[in-house]
C-alpha cells in the first residue's frame, strides 16, 4: 500500500520550515568593522531584534493546528477500536450458538441410535412372531401391527437422520461464517496496528522538529544575554544545561572550550533564568538535559 502524507501534516511541516527561515534570516552574521578607536575596555554589544509577538502568534497557530489533527486522529482510532470490539462480541456469540447446535445434534444422534435399536428389536420380534403366525390369525394381526410400528419407527429415524444432516450443514455454514468474521477481525486489528505505527512515526518526526525549534529559541535567548568582545572571536564553549518543565535553569556545567567565553556563557544562561521549552512531555524530555555550543556572534 502506497503511503501518502496527509495534507494537514504537509502544511504543518511547511509552516515549521518558513518559521525556521524567518528566524535564520533575522540573525545578523556580519562581522563588525574594526575601529582604531575601539579598546578592550569598551565591549561591542550587538542584539538581534526579534518580533516576539509574531513568533508567539506563529507558534500558537502551529500548536493549535497540531492539536486539531491529533484530536481527529484519536477519534478515528477510537472508532476502529469500537468496531473491533463489536466484531469480537459477535464472533463469541456465534461460537456459543455453534456449541449449542453441536449439543443438540449429539442428543438427536443418541435418540436416533435408540430408535434404530428399537427397530432392530422390533424386526427380531416380528420374525419370532411370524413363526407362530400359522397358529392363529389373531397372532398374525398382532405381528402385522408390530411390523407397521417398526416401519413407523424407521420412518421417524430416517426423518431424524435427515434433520440431523440438515442441522450439521447449518452448523458448518455458521462455522464458516465465524471463520470469516475472525479473518475480518484479524484484518481490522492488523490495520489498526499499522495505523498506530504510522502515527508513532509521524509523532517522532514532529517531536524532532519541535526539539530543533526550541533549541534555536534557547540559543537565541542565551545570545541575547551574552556579553562578548573581540578576544572571543572564533572561540566556542560547550555547556550542559538542565531545565525544569517550566524552562527554569536548574544547573549549568562546562564541558569544554575557551574559559573566558565559558564564564560569559554560563553567566548568560543564568541571566536568562528561564529558557523556552515545550509543554508537550515527549518534546520536553529531549530538552530537559541538553548540550549546547555557544559561539559569540562577532
Amino acid at each position: 500500500m502506497k503511503f501518502q502524507m496527509p495534507i494537514p501534516f504537509i502544511k504543518s511541516m511547511s509552516l515549521h520550515l518558513v518559521f525556521g527561515v524567518l528566524i535564520f534570516a533575522g540573525m545578523d552574521f556580519k562581522l563588525p568593522q574594526e575601529s582604531t578607536e575601539m579598546t578592550i575596555s569598551q565591549p561591542v554589544i550587538e542584539a538581534v531584534a526579534v518580533d516576539t509577538n509574531a513568533v508567539e502568534e506563529q507558534v500558537k497557530r502551529i500548536e493549535d493546528q497540531k492539536k486539531r489533527q491529533q484530536k481527529a486522529e484519536e477519534d478515528r482510532i477510537a472508532e476502529l477500536e469500537r468496531r473491533a470490539n463489536e466484531a469480537e462480541r459477535k464472533r463469541k456469540q456465534q461460537e456459543q450458538e455453534a456449541v449449542e447446535i453441536e449439543q443438540r445434534n449429539k442428543r438427536q444422534r443418541e435418540e436416533r441410535k435408540k430408535a434404530e435399536q428399537a427397530a432392530v428389536a422390533a424386526r427380531k420380534k416380528q420374525e419370532r412372531e411370524k413363526a407362530k403366525a400359522k397358529a392363529a390369525e389373531a397372532e398374525r394381526k398382532r405381528k402385522e401391527l408390530e411390523r407397521k410400528k417398526a416401519e413407523e419407527q424407521a420412518r421417524k429415524a430416517r426423518e431424524a437422520r435427515e434433520k440431523e444432516e440438515k442441522a450439521l450443514k447449518e452448523a458448518q455454514r455458521k462455522k464458516a461464517e465465524a471463520a470469516e468474521k475472525a479473518r475480518q477481525e484479524r484484518a481490522l486489528q492488523d490495520q489498526l496496528e499499522a495505523e498506530q505505527a504510522v502515527r508513532q512515526q509521524r509523532r517522532s518526526k514532529q517531536v524532532l522538529t519541535e526539539v530543533q525549534k526550541y533549541q534555536a529559541l534557547i540559543h537565541q535567548a542565551i545570545q541575547r544575554q551574552l556579553i562578548v568582545d573581540n578576544s572571543m572571536k572564533g572561540k566556542s564553549c560547550q555547556l550542559n544545561v538542565r531545565l525544569a518543565s517550566s524552562g527554569l535553569v536548574i544547573q549549568v556545567k562546562e564541558l569544554g572550550g575557551d574559559p573566558i567565553l565559558c564564564r560569559a556563557a554560563k553567566s548568560a544562561v543564568f541571566k536568562a533564568g528561564t529558557l523556552p521549552v515545550s509543554k508537550e512531555a515527549d518534546v520536553y524530555e529531549k530538552l530537559r538535559d541538553i548540550n549546547l555550543t555557544v559561539e559569540p556572534e562577532l
